[in-house]
């Protein structure tokens, strides 16, 4: 087998992905039904590709349980506003998101909670753009660190991180949780432009600007994002 990053196995969408952090194989069942194998930089396509064959019938019998949005979906600054009507369709206006659902249809049905899935990202991502950077800066400013560049992303696992250059990206489902927890990530961001791992000095580095640190870790990892 050659260095293949994506194929199908029984109408499953196989994605390979090398990741630094890594240190096993790890297979993912995604929501849409695709699988993603996550494999540490030195382990080889082919290892990889072995190991998802062998535990393939285990995969197909995992259970994906959705989460079911509701017509109350509300956003941290009011940007998504979900309206009957007699079409289904998303419009942004102003930066507010607008979601028009017909009411004679089944608000739980695929169909509608897919698009709703993406009218909510929209007003999460516009909510993100405004507020993570200006909370970046005050306290970057605050707590005396410098960055370089800011990046707002939708992301499943991570929700940031800090290159080696220094640059952060912040993911825009961190604005569906309380305003400590966004805090906690932006410094756990800005201590790693000091210290680029996660030894016992960047620990002690994070509680002396977040001292309550491990309790927020533990708010964060409560919830899954969507």
């Amino acid at each position: 087998m050659k260095s293949i990053k994506e194929e199908t196995i029984e109408n499953y969408k196989i994605k390979y992905k090398k990741h630094i952090f890594s240190k096993n194989i790890k297979i993912t069942l995604k929501d849409d039904c695709s699988i993603l194998v996550t494999l540490p930089v030195f382990c080889t396509y082919k290892i990889a590709r072995n190991f998802l064959i062998k535990n393939f019938e285990k995969i197909k019998s995992f259970k994906i349980n959705k989460k079911i949005l509701t017509k109350e979906l509300k956003t941290k600054f009011d940007t998504l506003k979900i309206i009957k009507s007699d079409v289904l369709k998303i419009q942004t206006l102003k930066n507010i998101v607008y979601f028009y659902y017909p009411s004679c249809e089944d608000f739980n049905s695929d169909k509608i909670q897919e698009k709703l899935i993406l009218a909510y990202k929209k007003a999460l991502t516009i909510e993100a753009k405004k507020y993570l950077p200006e909370r970046l800066n005050f306290l970057a400013q605050k707590c005396r660190y410098k960055y370089n560049k800011i990046a707002i992303k939708n992301q499943k696992t991570r929700f940031g991180s800090c290159s080696y250059q220094n640059n952060i990206n912040l993911n825009i489902n961190l604005m569906t949780y309380d305003f400590d927890v966004i805090d906690y990530v932006i410094l756990h961001e800005l201590a790693h432009t000091k210290i680029k791992n996660h030894s016992q000095k960047f620990w002690q580095e994070v509680e002396k600007t977040c001292p309550n640190y491990k309790d927020l870790r533990k708010k964060l990892k409560q919830k899954s994002v969507i």
